[in-house]
């Protein structure tokens, strides 16, 4: 996991008489400071303060997505990074919050930071249509050198890395797959979204053919699965 504030704690020397060890000589050079301004939503406080750690003070961290910090951020952020959500009926705000920013922010990047991975995970990743996927577990030299490329719109495949590739879900059918998997229940979720019991089966049956699922029980339960 992306934990460099316990890193830092971990290897800093207890009294001020002791020699730094080694590791903390490469930590500090590889946690040098780089000039963007970022937005990073992540559920793990120990995550939002290792990427505060390592971007520098550029970074505004959020536990989830907020709108209002959109209205209220100058200059405009370069990148926005952010989770897959532990409970995938909480995506869908992430979609909204990821569209609102593009329409704010013509130039933002978009960087998915994930700690798992799942044909449904990324379909729904896809559908957010992201400048870069990377896994936790990447070395934190790849994690700071692919945000200053974004940040710097560059687009070199030496340090976007990870872009995997998945069908893209539509708005449609993440709203669906999102709902179902909070409410358990097709009838309360076509209330919920206004919509015909039939139209939700058929949005659930064009998301599974995509994740070469033709049962609907069995796309039910990789949802319960996340």
């Amino acid at each position: 996991m992306f934990y460099i504030g316990v890193l830092c704690r971990r290897i800093t020397p207890k009294k001020s008489s002791d020699k730094p060890p080694e590791v903390w000589k490469h930590a500090s050079m590889l946690i040098r400071r780089i000039k963007v301004r970022v937005i990073y939503i992540d559920g793990s406080p120990l995550c939002r303060l290792g990427m505060k750690t390592l971007l520098g003070g550029g970074v505004i961290t959020l536990s989830s997505p907020n709108m209002n910090i959109i209205k209220n951020i100058s200059p405009a952020p370069d990148l926005i990074i952010m989770e897959f959500p532990q409970e995938i009926y909480r995506f869908e705000a992430y979609l909204k919050f990821i569209k609102y920013s593009r329409s704010e922010y013509k130039d933002v990047r978009l960087l998915f930071f994930i700690d798992k991975t799942s044909p449904l995970i990324l379909a729904f990743i896809a559908a957010a249509q992201p400048d870069a996927i990377l896994h936790k577990r990447e070395a934190l030299q790849v994690v700071r050198e692919t945000c200053a490329t974004l940040a710097r719109q560059e687009t070199s495949e030496r340090h976007v890395v990870n872009r995997q590739r998945a069908a893209a879900i539509t708005p449609g059918e993440a709203a669906v797959l999102c709902e179902t998997a909070r409410t358990e229940d097709i009838r309360l979720t076509a209330r919920r979204l206004n919509l015909h019991p039939k139209t939700v089966y058929s949005h659930l049956n064009n998301a599974g053919k995509k994740f070469g699922i033709r049962n609907r029980v069995e796309l039910l339960k990789m949802i319960a699965l996340l």
